[in-house]
């Protein structure tokens, strides 16, 4: 077998503002730092267990690709309405740039061909024996070596430069390797959770001070020059680039294949992801591989489903016996809206493709086109696009296709062709907007509060005076956090969001109805005059995990998102389970779940850590949205505090301060 060639070049890549920013990257070509089409990607490439290298976006090698990654299903599910039956063992996956693929039983083998003026490397992370780092070690400038090891077992693995911890993996030297074995290509591993397809996602952080320091040929130090991200990317891109927005074609193709999870509703399983309905189907979802090359922490927080975290780092969590790992994550499979990654982990994750639980029953039955969610980094920083607002920086969107056109026939009712943008400031500053659209198929609610915008000045337990903006209903008065919701499983709650001043929204996070009842701007509206979301909370079933909302969560402002939440517009959101008469609780006592503990309720208490950056409170409500650099990307808290207050009558927030204004 021929090694495959791969080439450490550097080069300057535009940025999603059309910025030009230096990178060094693994490339398929020899090219110099004044190239205008530097070679800065690998592949992707296919290690097969036969000897071969091949060059394909796509894996298993055979198999069909769905076309723009939205895997047609075998057909209606006869059981239930409006659900389909993913195809067992059918579609293939597309893999981005960055990828190496390895079956279990191959030899990767690379030439390495170092084009720069200093050493570099190549690593492997954990891909050796026990869980050992392979490398090639240290390349001078101008020398080539071959790294060849066996493909390690079936995971996810990170490849980078270690040189310089972490300057030359931020730079860009950074991949992906995926191992799969071809016995069980639609496996996690050969015991592993069976999936229709599977996606790869590389999340990275661009810190242009550092690459301007590396573009003059000096050593970056990270001691002395600490690092700034400016730009959140996902595959590669950030904001509209990352939707396939833009008005390229192809571009945008390409992301809808190897970015933008799709696929037709199904009764996924956790408790068996191979459950098999009839021959050649499948109730299962859809496996995404997560990854973090960049710097800092991020969290991938999913609108519409929650997934299912299955592994992290390689070691397959329990079902049960759960314990919590050094730095602080449950180590057991659950349910997860919002997914850790810390800088270098790689988790996976099965992403359910099921009916958003909290979706009442008219509006489902109703549903006659696609439904799109956002996915983005909760760490809200890393979505800013050059220091801008969100939608930008790390994210992306999946769907909830709609019926195919005839039941059992492939193909979608399909969309309007999507709005496509020139830029990411088009799109930041063009969304959907509405002044007081009406609810959809509203029902009686159980549980309805209004919620209206304020502003104030508000003193801090410090003595701190601060701008605040955050909601108040009829009977809290102006004060942070904003007035606690609360429900029981299964009751219809209605929320009536009343801006008064700009646009604002309401996501309801953790909570998974329909788009318009979301509160997500580019996937329904944002509210000028007023809105009253409805939803209801899923009943949990006893002895079904897939069945259950009760817990604890938050509501806030979808609106220019980093900056509305920074400024206090959130508050909590509280789901209680019904009562039992089969299993009566004491008195003065609540379940926090249907099978969960008992507690104390006059013991109840809501904790919410909060800090304050001073700057970011002098901002302006569109601050960002034309582009301009405010410096969201830097969040430099001064203040800290424990927002919160005893669920016991009468008590008040926390934070209060002087007359509102």
């Amino acid at each position: 077998m021929s090694p495959l060639s791969l080439y450490i070049n550097e080069g300057f890549l535009p940025m999603v503002d059309g910025s030009l920013v230096y990178h060094r990257g693994y490339g398929d070509r020899a090219t110099r730092m004044n190239d205008t089409s530097p070679s800065l990607t690998t592949g992707p490439w296919v290690f097969t267990a036969a000897g071969q290298v091949v060059p394909s976006r796509s894996y298993p090698l055979n198999a069909p690709v769905p076309p723009y990654g939205r895997p047609a299903p075998l057909g209606p599910d006869p059981a239930l309405q409006r659900h389909f039956l993913p195809r067992r063992a059918y579609w293939a996956s597309s893999f981005p740039g960055r990828t190496l693929i390895a079956e279990t039983g191959s030899t990767i083998s690379i030439l390495l061909h170092n084009t720069l003026s200093q050493p570099h490397e190549m690593l492997f992370h954990g891909a050796g024996s026990a869980g050992a780092d392979v490398t090639s070690g240290p390349i001078a400038s101008g020398q080539s070596t071959l790294l060849e090891f066996r493909a390690p077992v079936p995971g996810t693995y990170l490849f980078s430069d270690p040189g310089n911890q972490p300057v030359e993996r931020t730079l860009g030297l950074y991949g992906g390797l995926v191992v799969i074995d071809p016995q069980n290509a639609w496996r996690l591993g050969p015991n592993g959770p069976e999936f229709e397809r599977q996606w790869l996602w590389m999340c990275h952080d661009v810190v242009p001070n550092w690459a301007r320091i590396a573009s003059q040929g000096q050593t970056v130090d990270p001691r002395t020059t600490p690092p700034v991200p400016r730009y959140f990317t996902l595959n590669g891109f950030s904001g509209f680039q990352a939707l396939a927005l833009t008005t390229d074609v192809e571009f945008n193709r390409h992301r809808e294949e190897d970015t933008l999870p799709s696929g037709y509703p199904r009764d996924t399983d956790v408790r068996n992801f191979s459950a098999s309905p009839a021959p050649g189907a499948v109730r299962t979802g859809q496996l995404m591989r997560m990854l973090n090359a960049g710097i800092v922490n991020h969290q991938l927080h999913y609108h519409g489903n929650h997934v299912w975290t299955v592994r992290a780092n390689g070691v397959d969590f329990p079902r049960s016996g759960g314990r919590v790992s050094a730095a602080g994550d449950v180590v057991l499979q659950q349910w997860e809206d919002t997914v850790q990654l810390q800088a270098g982990e790689r988790k996976e994750a099965m992403l359910s493709v099921r009916r958003p639980p909290e979706t009442v029953d008219a509006v489902w039955n109703a549903r006659n086109e696609d439904w799109k969610y956002p996915m983005h980094c909760h760490a809200e920083p890393s979505q800013t696009a050059a220091g801008g607002l969100y939608p930008g920086g790390l994210m992306a969107d999946w769907v909830l296709a709609n019926g195919p056109v005839e039941p059992g026939l492939p193909g979608s009712t399909g969309d309007e062709a999507h709005h496509t943008f020139r830029s990411q400031v088009d799109f930041a500053s063009d969304q959907p907007q509405e002044g007081s659209p009406s609810t959809e198929f509203p029902l009686r609610p159980d549980v309805s509060m209004h919620l209206d915008f304020f502003s104030r000045e508000l003193t801090f337990p410090d003595g701190s005076s601060r701008e605040v903006w955050s909601f108040q209903n009829e009977t809290s008065g102006r004060q942070l956090p904003a007035p606690l919701v609360r429900m029981t499983e299964g009751e219809v709650f209605h929320g009536t969001v009343k801006p008064s001043k700009n646009v604002h929204t309401i996501h309801w996070h953790g909570i998974e109805p329909d788009p318009r009842n979301d509160g997500v701007g580019h996937t329904s509206f944002e509210v000028t005059g007023s809105y009253t979301y409805q939803w209801r909370p899923e009943p949990a079933q006893r002895g079904n995990p897939n069945k259950g909302s009760a817990g604890t969560y938050f509501y806030h402002c979808h609106v220019n998102t980093p900056l509305h939440v920074q400024m206090g517009m959130f508050g909590a959101l509280i789901v209680d389970p019904p009562s039992d008469p089969a299993r009566p609780t004491p008195t003065g006592t609540r379940r926090h779940s249907s099978e969960g503990p008992l507690y104390d309720i006059a013991t109840e208490t809501l904790i919410a850590p909060y800090s304050i950056d001073p700057r970011w409170h002098g901002l302006n409500h569109a601050a960002g949205l034309s582009g301009e650099d405010v410096g969201l990307n830097r969040f430099e808290p001064k203040h800290f505090y424990l927002l919160g207050a005893s669920f016991l009558p009468a008590r008040e927030a926390i934070a209060s301060g002087p007359s509102p204004r």
